[in-house]
Protein backbone atom coordinates (compact mmCIF):
# COMPACT_ATOMS: atom_id res chain seq x y z
CA UNK A 1 0.00 0.00 0.00
CA UNK A 2 1.33 3.52 -0.99
CA UNK A 3 0.78 6.26 1.43
CA UNK A 4 1.02 9.77 0.14
CA UNK A 5 2.41 13.15 1.62
CA UNK A 6 -1.00 15.09 3.42
CA UNK A 7 -0.19 17.72 0.88
CA UNK A 8 -1.06 15.00 -2.16
CA UNK A 9 -3.84 13.56 -0.59
CA UNK A 10 -5.36 17.29 -0.73
CA UNK A 11 -4.91 17.82 -3.86
CA UNK A 12 -6.44 14.41 -4.85
CA UNK A 13 -9.42 15.10 -3.07
CA UNK A 14 -10.06 18.91 -4.16
CA UNK A 15 -9.26 17.49 -7.39
CA UNK A 16 -11.43 14.66 -7.50
CA UNK A 17 -14.35 16.87 -5.99
CA UNK A 18 -13.68 19.15 -8.66
CA UNK A 19 -14.09 17.11 -11.75
CA UNK A 20 -16.55 14.49 -10.82
CA UNK A 21 -18.33 16.13 -9.18
CA UNK A 22 -18.65 14.24 -5.27
CA UNK A 23 -19.13 15.58 -2.02
CA UNK A 24 -16.46 15.15 0.49
CA UNK A 25 -18.23 12.54 2.37
CA UNK A 26 -19.35 10.41 -0.61
CA UNK A 27 -15.42 10.81 -1.17
CA UNK A 28 -15.01 9.64 2.08
CA UNK A 29 -17.31 6.36 1.70
CA UNK A 30 -15.45 5.45 -1.25
CA UNK A 31 -11.94 5.82 0.43
CA UNK A 32 -13.25 3.81 3.24
CA UNK A 33 -14.97 0.88 1.17
CA UNK A 34 -11.53 0.80 -0.90
CA UNK A 35 -9.04 0.38 2.86
CA UNK A 36 -12.25 -2.22 3.61
CA UNK A 37 -11.63 -3.94 0.69
CA UNK A 38 -7.51 -4.18 1.26
CA UNK A 39 -8.03 -5.05 5.25
CA UNK A 40 -10.63 -7.81 4.27
CA UNK A 41 -8.34 -9.62 1.64
CA UNK A 42 -5.48 -9.77 4.57
CA UNK A 43 -7.16 -9.74 7.80
CA UNK A 44 -9.67 -12.08 9.10
CA UNK A 45 -12.23 -10.68 11.74
CA UNK A 46 -10.65 -12.06 15.29
CA UNK A 47 -8.12 -9.29 15.35
CA UNK A 48 -9.18 -5.77 17.09
CA UNK A 49 -8.80 -2.69 15.53
CA UNK A 50 -7.85 0.64 17.66
CA UNK A 51 -8.87 3.68 15.41
CA UNK A 52 -7.88 6.84 16.77
CA UNK A 53 -9.60 10.08 14.98
CA UNK A 54 -9.66 13.74 14.83
CA UNK A 55 -12.41 15.77 14.81
CA UNK A 56 -11.87 16.64 11.21
CA UNK A 57 -11.90 15.09 8.10
CA UNK A 58 -9.42 12.26 8.34
CA UNK A 59 -11.45 11.48 11.46
CA UNK A 60 -14.37 11.15 9.44
CA UNK A 61 -12.69 8.92 7.53
CA UNK A 62 -11.52 7.03 10.21
CA UNK A 63 -15.04 6.63 11.11
CA UNK A 64 -16.65 5.79 8.09
CA UNK A 65 -13.64 2.65 8.29
CA UNK A 66 -14.90 1.72 11.52
CA UNK A 67 -18.55 1.45 10.47
CA UNK A 68 -17.61 -0.64 7.57
CA UNK A 69 -15.16 -2.72 9.99
CA UNK A 70 -17.92 -2.98 12.57
CA UNK A 71 -20.73 -4.23 10.42
CA UNK A 72 -18.36 -6.62 9.04
CA UNK A 73 -17.90 -8.18 12.39
CA UNK A 74 -14.52 -6.69 13.49
CA UNK A 75 -13.68 -5.68 16.87
CA UNK A 76 -13.26 -1.69 16.48
CA UNK A 77 -12.72 0.25 19.60
CA UNK A 78 -12.90 4.15 18.39
CA UNK A 79 -11.08 6.77 20.11
CA UNK A 80 -11.84 10.31 19.09
CA UNK A 81 -9.39 12.68 20.28
CA UNK A 82 -11.21 15.99 21.36
CA UNK A 83 -8.34 19.21 20.61
CA UNK A 84 -11.44 21.73 20.16
CA UNK A 85 -15.25 21.62 19.93
CA UNK A 86 -15.31 22.19 16.34
CA UNK A 87 -15.46 19.18 13.91
CA UNK A 88 -16.09 19.36 10.52
CA UNK A 89 -19.29 18.30 9.01
CA UNK A 90 -18.06 15.32 7.83
CA UNK A 91 -16.71 14.22 11.12
CA UNK A 92 -19.87 14.75 12.36
CA UNK A 93 -22.36 12.81 9.84
CA UNK A 94 -19.52 9.92 10.32
CA UNK A 95 -19.73 9.79 13.83
CA UNK A 96 -23.43 9.45 14.02
CA UNK A 97 -23.56 6.83 11.58
CA UNK A 98 -21.01 5.05 13.01
CA UNK A 99 -22.85 5.50 17.06
CA UNK A 100 -25.97 4.09 15.10
CA UNK A 101 -24.42 0.83 13.55
CA UNK A 102 -22.09 0.31 16.80
CA UNK A 103 -24.70 0.99 19.01
CA UNK A 104 -22.43 2.18 21.34
CA UNK A 105 -20.59 5.49 22.07
CA UNK A 106 -17.01 6.57 20.73
CA UNK A 107 -15.11 6.93 23.29
CA UNK A 108 -13.34 10.86 23.90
Amino acid sequence: MKILPVERIREADAYTIANEPIADIDLMERAAGQLMGWITKRVDNSHRFFVFAGLGNNGGDGLALSRLLTEAGYDVNVYVVRYSEKTSDSFQKNYDRFEEIAKKSCVI
